[in-house]
């Protein structure tokens, strides 16, 4: 018995002596972050921002790799198929590791089960914003629209998605005909409304507050508790009499199943440190997104509560993709 005990001990020691080094070893070469949306969004934004100061820290490049399509499904995928030794990483955004499992019925992965969720970055509350194809410079004016036909049209970046939500509760709520146009990501939409191909479009501030600026798109709600700071003049939804449309969007670090938790621990460490870095939390707050570092088990219990969150809202707007 006691040699049997001294020889597990002493296989316990070797294993913990051999993974103990490669974590402290890591990163030692590029790590890919994946952003499952096109360049110009908030999840690409934030990967940017993290991806430099965490290269930085490393000493190794974390280079940022844009897989659009799917509502986010076709990034999160490849991270699901990586290798777990945190080589392969996805800067997740709310519809790929929470929403599209109740909206879609039919997935190849399974967020909960097929990801690890690492930590929580960054959150923001979505804005509606109107172009210049719709020459209304209040929400009270876009209500006026009521009836008019054609139907006022807005973008989204992808069926299923929070923003494609917002659109269905907005016209449930206020009685709008609206028709929804989906896109590959927030940047080819924001393209389209500065055009004047889409009427509407809701977004987080990163991408569209330099067309707010500008002149070129007209802010009407935030979908938040409270005003946006960089948007003081722009009612909430809540203010406007339609308080049940709060929707906030939020931005997390994930990795495939299976990673081991000391490696999980490190980059969760690493990732909340930068987010509590001055530089980091100016240049996310300069863009309208504000730092929120949840780690771990908190992080896993934080998305649960959103699923449970938007299970009614989508039974509700009855949005389904086969």
């Amino acid at each position: 018995m006691l040699k049997s005990r001294i020889f597990v001990g002493a296989l316990l020691a070797m294993l913990f002596s051999v993974a103990l080094p490669a974590v402290a070893a890591y990163p030692d070469k590029p790590v890919k972050l994946i952003v499952a949306y096109v360049p110009g969004g908030s999840t690409d934004i934030i990967a940017r921002i993290l991806s430099a100061h965490l290269s930085q820290k490393w000493g190794q490049q974390v280079v940022v790799e844009n897989k659009p399509g799917a509502s986010g499904m076709i990034g999160a995928e490849q991270v699901v198929r990586a290798s777990a030794d945190g080589y392969t990483l996805l800067l997740g955004y709310t519809p790929e590791v929470s929403i599209n499992k109740l909206v879609f019925k039919s997935m190849r992965y399974d967020p909960q089960l097929d990801l690890t969720p690492i930590a929580l970055a960054a959150e923001a509350p979505l804005v509606l914003v109107a172009g210049p194809k719709l020459p209304i410079k209040s929400f009270k004016e876009l209500l006026e629209r009521k009836g008019n036909s054609p139907a006022t049209t807005y973008g989204s970046p992808g069926v299923g998605g929070q923003q494609h939500l917002a659109g269905e509760m907005l016209a449930t709520a206020t009685g709008l005909s609206l028709t929804h146009v989906p896109y590959k990501g927030t940047g080819a939409a924001v393209a389209d409304l500065v055009g004047g191909q889409i009427d509407l479009f809701f977004a987080t501030t990163p991408p569209i507050i330099a067309h707010i600026r500008s002149g070129k798109l007209q802010p009407l709600a935030v979908a938040g508790a409270k005003r946006e700071k960089l948007l003081p003049d722009t009612p909430t939804f809540s203010e406007l009499g339609y308080a049940a449309i709060q929707l906030t969007n939020w931005f997390g670090v994930f990795g495939p199943k299976g990673m081991s938790p000391d490696l999980v621990a490190k980059i969760s460490q690493d990732v909340t440190a930068a987010l509590k870095s001055p530089e980091v939390v100016k240049s996310l707050e300069d863009q309208g997104l504000t730092p929120r570092p949840i780690q771990g088990k908190e992080f896993a219990t934080f998305i649960q509560s959103e699923i449970d969150m938007y299970a009614p809202i989508i039974k509700r707007t009855n949005v389904s993709i086969d």
